[in-house]
């Protein structure tokens, strides 16, 4: 037993520490922006968020969530916008790549399906900015760094506060915050959850995507884990695993719900990527 807390523990401590630069280079951006940001870089960054989501969508595929992480917080402070974003999330694989790789799956078939996420993350990301409703995107005007700052009390907006050090303090009360999260779902996970998820996905083959789609939400990386793992071992079909990945974004949406206060705005959101995830499980049990 004391093995297993130990491990828990280790596990809870390697997450929240892996994403400790991203969060770092993340914040220590911000705050450089909230010093420096000029009219004309506000220009700047209003016209680039229109391709947003091709870059998110090609940086999310990288076999970590980091990024999504970073996504989040970028667009709590409207340097990126939903679209940018979601295809952040909808691409991002996390463990899905080294537990299918370990797992003998060939690949030709890992890169295909990363290359139908990519796809999959611009498309999605570029039609949400263009016709989703104006207000349901809060962040789809001017970026507003001050009013974050103010919110996380980081000190970003004093001309004299040493940048490097308040990003480091912000970094440091977000990976406390990562950990302890962690800790409970690892726990969770450890003592039943596993098993529980695992025989929900397989006894009801039927309701696997929509379940897929839920486990996928929550914020952690043992869902890709547990996907990856289940289709490695042909317990469930690849569209299965697809929507379960597709709404997985590691501890993106837990980074979300902790920067963004509009918690009506942050389930709107969940709601759209339980959604999409649903519907794009579906195209590819039709296209695979």
């Amino acid at each position: 037993m004391l093995r297993l807390f130990m491990d828990i523990l280790v596990d809870s401590m390697y997450e929240a520490l892996a994403l400790f630069p991203y969060l770092y280079l993340t914040y220590l951006l911000m705050e450089y922006l909230e010093q420096r940001l000029s009219r004309q870089s506000m220009i700047y960054i209003r016209k680039s968020k229109q391709y947003g989501p091709i870059v998110g969508g090609l940086l999310g595929v990288i076999p970590q969530c980091g990024f999504s992480v970073s996504a989040a917080n970028l667009y709590a402070t409207g340097l990126i916008s939903l679209g940018s974003m979601l295809a952040v999330f909808l691409s991002t694989s996390d463990e899905m790549v080294p537990v299918l790789l370990s797992s003998g799956i060939g690949g030709g078939i890992i890169i295909k399906i990363l290359i139908v996420k990519v796809i999959y993350a611009i498309i999605t990301g570029l039609l949400i900015d263009k016709f989703l409703p104006e207000s349901f995107i809060k962040h789809k005007k001017d970026p507003n760094i001050s009013a974050f700052c103010t919110q996380e009390k980081c000190k970003c907006e004093n001309k004299k506060e040493n940048i490097y050090k308040s990003a480091f303090n912000h970094t440091e009360k977000i990976t406390i915050f990562i950990f302890v999260f962690a800790l409970i779902v690892n726990t969770a996970f450890s003592f039943g959850g596993y098993d529980n998820v695992k025989n929900a996905l397989t006894g009801m083959p039927v309701l696997g995507g929509l379940i897929a789609g839920l486990v996928g939400l929550i914020p952690s990386c043992y869902p890709s884990v547990l996907l990856s793992q289940l289709y490695a071992d042909s317990a469930i079909s690849l569209s299965t695993m697809m929507t379960g990945l597709l709404s997985n974004s590691g501890l993106g949406l837990l980074i979300l719900y902790r920067v963004n206060k509009n918690t009506k705005e942050v389930g709107r959101i969940i709601a759209l990527i339980y959604l999409i995830s649903i519907v794009l499980g579906a195209i590819t049990s039709i296209i695979f």
